[in-house]
């Protein structure tokens, strides 16, 4: 969990998404939380996608590592 007291434009929380983490962001000026709200929700929407599309083929890759 990253708590985020000053959202801002969703910085931390982009970056939280993309690694695997929740995200609890306040911000007090509205045009910045629809702003950040709007990034962490398209950085969820893409890694769910890249996670679709490669996910197997990353866990085929990792296992053939595997020594």
């Amino acid at each position: 969990m990253v708590l985020d007291p000053f959202l801002g434009s969703g910085t931390t929380g982009v970056c939280a998404v993309k690694w695997g983490r929740h995200i609890l962001g306040f911000e007090i000026d509205p045009d910045y939380f629809e702003i950040a709200k709007r990034r962490i929700e398209k950085a969820e929407k893409n890694i769910n996608m890249f996670v679709e599309e490669y996910g197997e083929k990353i866990i085929q890759l990792a296992a053939a590592l595997e020594p």
